[in-house]
């Protein structure tokens, strides 16, 4: 493992903010990268920066979101490489969680993507659009990448693990198709919500 590699992983684990970042109440916005503090969403959470990317929302006030970083020299084969002027970052893709919309006021909107998400959802269903960028396949499991990997799941695993609470909540007529003298259709919540992690 490269020295420098492992001084950045270490300064990582030690970062914390000065304080906590006010947020401009705006609605969120679906392709929005946000910025804020984990402490923000529960006092026992240490008050490290978090960025996070909206890709869905799939409920009245429930949002999918995906794991993103300033962190990117930890990116692997899954995180999508982005500059987005002021800074470069990857999007974790197989790094998802769930966030109610008084939970996203509490971070900033810093900048908002239109045809890249397409670009993330598409590489996330499995295609590779030739011209994405993506980190490096760690070699071997002890490969600091997998350890950054791990490290950033860990920080939001109960919001990753809320869809089996919205899976297990009564359906509602929320949005969905009417068919002549028939009942409602409801359209199922997708598969492609719930990514298994190590």
């Amino acid at each position: 493992m490269a020295k420098w590699l492992k001084e950045l992983f270490e300064d990582y684990m030690e970062e914390v903010l000065d304080g906590i970042p006010h947020s401009n109440q705006t609605p969120p916005i679906i392709g929005g990268i946000y910025f804020g503090s984990l402490k923000s969403l529960n006092e026992n959470k240490p008050n490290k920066p978090l960025y996070f990317l909206i890709v869905d929302k799939i409920d009245y006030d429930t949002y999918e979101v995906l794991k993103v970083s300033d962190r990117y020299e930890f990116a692997k084969e899954t995180d999508i490489l982005l500059d987005i002027g002021t800074m470069k970052i990857i999007v974790e893709t197989n790094n998802n969680f769930y966030f109610k919309e008084d939970e996203i006021n509490k971070f900033i909107l810093i900048h908002q993507i239109e045809e890249e998400l397409n670009d993330i959802l598409t590489f996330r269903d499995g295609e590779r659009p030739s011209h994405l960028k993506t980190g490096l396949t760690p070699l071997f499991e002890e490969d600091i990448r997998n350890k950054f990997n791990q490290e950033e799941f860990n920080q939001i695993k109960d919001y990753h693990m809320r869809i089996f609470e919205i899976l297990a909540e009564p359906e509602e007529a929320i949005e969905g198709f009417t068919f002549d003298g028939e009942d409602e259709w409801v359209e199922p919540i997708e598969e492609r919500w719930i990514y298994p992690h190590p």
